[in-house]
This record gives C-alpha cells, sequence and structure tokens, in this order.
C-alpha cells in the first residue's frame, strides 16, 4: 500500500529526533528549536535528540535561550557540526552530549568574541554596557565549561582573541570544543 502525502509528512525529522539548525540564529529560530525540545521531553518517545547545526551565529539571547533549553533536557542532545558553525552557532554545537559532538571534516568553525551596537543618552549607553559585560562573561563561561581550556587568559589567547579565530576540525577537537570529526565515506568510482 503506498503511503499518503500526509503520511509521508508526518514520517518527518521530527519522528526521529532530529533537529535541524540552518541559517542565522534570531528569535524565531530559538523558539522553534526550543519548542521541539520541550516537545521531545515531554513526549518522551525518544531516546536522544539529533541537532545538526549550519549556522553562521547570531543573536547572543536567542542561542542562549536555545542552550539554556538543552541544558534543561533530560533527553540527552548529540550535535552534529556541518557546513560552518560559527559565533552563536558554534556555542549552540559545544553544548551538546559530551563524547557526542561531531563536525564534519569540511565544515568551517569560527570563534570569536561578540559583537554589539548601542544607541541612545549616556544613562543609556552605560546600562547597555553592564548587559555586554554580562554577555561576555556568560561565553567566557560557557566555554570554559563545554571546552577543555581552564582559564580565562588562556581563552583569550586561543579562542576569544581581538580577531576572529578560525579553526580546522583538528583544532576544534584540540582545544575540546568537539569530540570526534565524523569520516567521509568516499564516492563510487
Amino acid at each position: 500500500m503506498a503511503e499518503t502525502s500526509k503520511e509521508k509528512k508526518e514520517n518527518g525529522l521530527d519522528d526521529y529526533g532530529i533537529i535541524y539548525i540552518s541559517g542565522g540564529v534570531d528569535g524565531g529560530t530559538a523558539e522553534t528549536v526550543c519548542k521541539q525540545i520541550i516537545e521531545y521531553n515531554i513526549k518522551a518517545q525518544v531516546n536522544q535528540i539529533q541537532m545538526i547545526i549550519n549556522s553562521p551565529g547570531g543573536s547572543c539571547p536567542a542561542g542562549f535561550s536555545i542552550i539554556d533549553i538543552m541544558e534543561w533536557s533530560k533527553i540527552p542532545i548529540y550535535t552534529t557540526g556541518i557546513g560552518m558553525i560559527a559565533s552563536m552557532g558554534l556555542l549552540i554545537f559545544m553544548t551538546g552530549e559530551k563524547g557526542r559532538r561531531v563536525i564534519t571534516p569540511r565544515t568551517s568553525i569560527l570563534s570569536h568574541r561578540f559583537s554589539a551596537f548601542n544607541i541612545g543618552n549616556h544613562s543609556q549607553l552605560i546600562a547597555g554596557r553592564k548587559e555586554e559585560d554580562l554577555e561576555h562573561e556568560r561565553i567566557l563561561q560557557h566555554y570554559l565549561t563545554y571546552s577543555n581550556i581552564k582559564d580565562k587568559a588562556e581563552l583569550e589567547r586561543y579562542l576569544l582573541r581581538d580577531v576572529d579565530t578560525w579553526l580546522s576540525p583538528d583544532e576544534a577537537l584540540q582545544h575540546g570544543l568537539a569530540d570526534r570529526i565524523e569520516p567521509m565515506k568516499r564516492g563510487k568510482a
């Protein structure tokens, strides 16, 4: 008996515990991903969640909302980085279950300090600066928790420098940002 188009639609990535993040991380992305993780936890129909990430990064608050829900999840979340995991995309990737953070050999990896743009009067700029300092501290603590770098000076020397830090997959392994590089199968000759 052939599947109907409705049955085909119902048998999507959700049925297999897969979440795919592609593109910039913003409020809409965060809402969708957080709801998916919460639903998987409520339904308890999968033993693990596989999050595939191909993202140039984006909003820190949106990304940290995803990270908070990932850490809350009772179901382990495995992460796979493909294409590009940069900026907030990298922080989300790093949050995956230790030992289950996989990247492909051609993944572009970017670690850097976050950027901000504030406008307003003097008082508003001072208030904004406080949030920027808090954001920077959240990012530092995240790297210290999810990498093998153990102090801020080393972190700022290797991964959060004044310029963008592009990493090879091997360097990501070396710094403890990923656990394994997935070997690619060769095409048929």
